[in-house]
């Protein structure tokens, strides 16, 4: 009984689709027949097959399926019909064919070639398949440039390539895209609702309360899908309706362009590159209109205090403000308020401040200062207020990153006063105003932080923040909302990562309706629950004492050793009866049970394979436990060895779904 494993390889792109040779069927025939010329009888054939994917990369789900058997030792020969059915790179396809292959013995046969790595057993095949790998790619990057040149071509005559149109918008018999009457009446409400000054969460709450199908649910039912709509519009989708200019009648494309050839990744083009097109199909929005909206969705603080008149009384005390006339009382943590109405320093919380500054400076982050004024027992700010007014209070001294943070960037600290931070129209309402329209009276007040350390802390704080977002959270990609199954959002624009389910946004009856956690705080959670996995699986003798031998006698080769002996002994029956030595009662007693005993033995090798499996897994298991008790791997490797997802419901309750059972034992 052989082990040998043979891989057959087919590929076929949408452009080898017109070559009736390059057709899957015609591969799968050159191949086996090649198969049968080998002359290995007892070979296992296996067959992967990827319709439709570009051999420019590797990244498609067969060619990668196998490389994952060739790394596992799976597989002892790769068949292909030629070199570009593998791989159309000649960097790549070298790589594979004289490093990885020849490293895991795998022997690589390309037909049209006439290559057979096994005819080259103390070297590779030469300068000829070296031009051949290189033939291959010029090939495909000629051809790609062709295609994005005849794209280009067609984009410029007006031409729609895409299969479909837009929400509001249909293709006719001709391709050109007319008014689809239902859609476009709910792109008009948009821009309606826009125009009145509603935000985009206002207008996707409107489509919510109005019953709107969303684009992808409109198009599904469209085409004939039965599905039960949820109405669950998006922001993010409100702001792209807002934003597109096609709905003005004119043609955009060339938005974006793949970044280089046989990637799928795509970059986005400056305006000037855009082809447009003006009146190439009617219009749903004037073009007056969708000016105006561009002004209210992108400069939504001018709009209102342009339609949003201050009162006079705002206005008066604006005018006080600028002149230093107005006395606040209300003052930062730091300062008191004198009996004439100035500020002055607060020398016990001025020096909790000026510490706070200067451990940023040291380059301790929000949470370890934290940490220092608990360990230190400095009360919190509301605590420290509330023993100033001689309350009797027992102060937690816990402090908030939140409170933290706005202190670093309280720019009074300096001796600046910064008012006029808002103003109240006539109608009552409050709205914010430009930072850059604050009212600043410098030196107004003693400073607690020289102007060199606050703007030095500034640069830190502003770095720091780079750096978060351009690193990947822990959990990237893996917390999903345990109430509507979507993915939750990650989002850095507010003072703490928070993750939100912005799905159910507009249903305020769903159980997840704005819903958040912090990043922070699940990352804990989530870390606490492996460390505790951790200690479990260590004090653990046997992760699957089931499935555990209980005799080491049978070994596989063992029991590949008796069918081997079962088969000859069947043979010999068989020999026997043809030769009249046995009767036919007699062959077939003894030949079922030479199929029991084969069946028996099967089953047996099957139950050794899944025990070896499974102490591999329960010895990799152990390792990473080891790793997360010692910390010897980061917290970002740990995760994505043990987590596949985690499902977060509302009440602050997680639940992680593991990679592997054995660590989901309860702790």
């Amino acid at each position: 009984m052989s082990d040998y494993v043979i891989a057959k390889y087919i590929r076929l792109s949408l452009d080898d689709a017109i070559s009736e040779s390059l057709s899957i069927p015609n591969q799968r025939l050159l191949l086996d027949k090649h198969i049968e010329e080998l002359d290995l009888p007892n070979a296992t054939v296996m067959e992967f097959v990827d319709n439709g994917y570009t051999g420019t990369n590797l990244e498609r789900p067969a060619v990668q399926e196998m490389l994952e058997l060739v790394r596992c030792g799976r597989v002892n020969c790769i068949i292909v019909k030629d070199f570009s059915r593998f791989s159309r790179d000649a960097m790549e396809s070298g790589y594979y064919i004289e490093q990885v292959f020849p490293l895991y013995q795998v022997r690589f046969i390309a037909i049209g070639e006439h290559y057979d790595s096994a005819d080259y057993k103390d070297g590779t095949g030469g300068i000829d398949v070296a031009f051949r790998f290189l033939m291959h790619e010029y090939y495909s990057k000629d051809l790609s440039k062709k295609v994005r040149t005849a794209l280009h071509v067609r984009m410029k005559n007006g031409e729609h390539i895409v299969a479909g149109a837009i929400y509001g918008y249909r293709k006719n018999n001709s391709g050109k895209w007319e008014a689809d009457p239902e859609a476009a009446e709910v792109v008009r409400q948009i821009y309606e609702l826009a125009l009145q000054g509603l935000t985009t969460s206002q207008i996707r709450d409107k489509m919510f309360e109005a019953k709107y199908q969303t684009p992808r649910e409109y198009s599904k039912i469209k085409r004939g899908k039965e599905i039960t709509p949820k109405f669950m519009w998006s922001a993010q989708m409100i702001w792209r309706t807002l934003t597109n200019e096609q709905y003005t009648g004119s043609y955009v494309a060339g938005k974006h362009e793949s970044s280089q050839v046989g990637t799928k990744y795509m970059k986005a083009n400056d305006r000037e590159k855009w082809i447009i097109i003006p009146d190439s199909h009617p219009a749903i929005v004037s073009k007056e209109d969708f000016a105006t909206v561009q002004e209210l969705i992108h400069n939504p603080k001018k709009f209102a205090r342009s339609n949003h008149a201050p009162s006079s009384h705002s206005e008066l005390l604006r005018e006080r403000r600028e002149k230093g006339e107005l006395k606040s009382n209300i003052v930062p943590y730091g300062y008191a308020i004198a009996e004439n109405g100035d500020w002055h320093v607060d020398e016990i919380a001025a020096k909790v401040i000026r510490d706070i500054f200067e451990m940023v400076l040291q380059g301790l982050s929000i949470r370890d200062i934290c940490g220092k004024l608990y360990e230190s027992k400095q009360p919190s700010p509301s605590e420290h207020f509330k023993l100033l007014l001689g309350k009797n209070i027992q102060p937690t001294f816990r402090w908030t990153e939140l409170y933290i943070r706005e202190l670093l960037k309280n720019e009074q600290y300096t001796g600046v006063r910064v008012t006029g931070k808002s103003f109240q129209s006539e109608n009552g309402k409050r709205y914010h105003v430009p930072k850059s329209e604050w009212v600043k009276i410098p030196d107004k007040h003693p400073k607690i932080v020289d102007k060199a350390t606050f703007d030095q802390v500034q640069e830190i704080r502003t770095q720091s923040r780079k750096n978060m977002q351009r690193q990947n959270n822990l959990l990237s990609g893996k917390v999903v909302c345990g109430c509507c199954g979507i993915s939750m959002f990650y989002g850095t624009t507010t003072t703490f990562p928070t993750y939100r389910c912005y799905y159910t946004h507009a249903d305020t009856q769903a159980d997840c309706h704005k819903m958040k956690v912090t990043a922070h705080e699940l990352d804990d959670a989530v870390m606490t629950v492996i460390k505790a996995k951790a200690r479990l699986v260590l004090e653990s003798d046997n992760l699957s004492e089931l499935r555990k031998p209980k005799s080491d006698n049978h070994s596989t080769v063992n029991c590949e050793t008796q069918i081997r002996q079962c088969e000859e002994q069947h043979q010999q029956f068989y020999e026997q009866f043809i030769q009249g030595e046995i009767d036919r009662d007699t062959f077939n007693t003894r030949k079922g049970e030479c199929a029991e005993q084969i069946e028996k033995l099967k089953q047996r090798i099957t139950f050794l394979k899944q025990a070896e499996s499974d102490k591999q897994a329960n010895q990799k298991i152990k390792s990473v436990a080891k790793e997360v008790l010692h910390e010897a791997a980061t917290p970002k490797d740990i995760v994505n060895a043990l987590v596949e997802k985690v499902l977060v419901f509302p009440n602050n309750k997680i639940e992680i779904v593991w990679k592997f059972t054995d660590f989901a034992t309860e702790a």
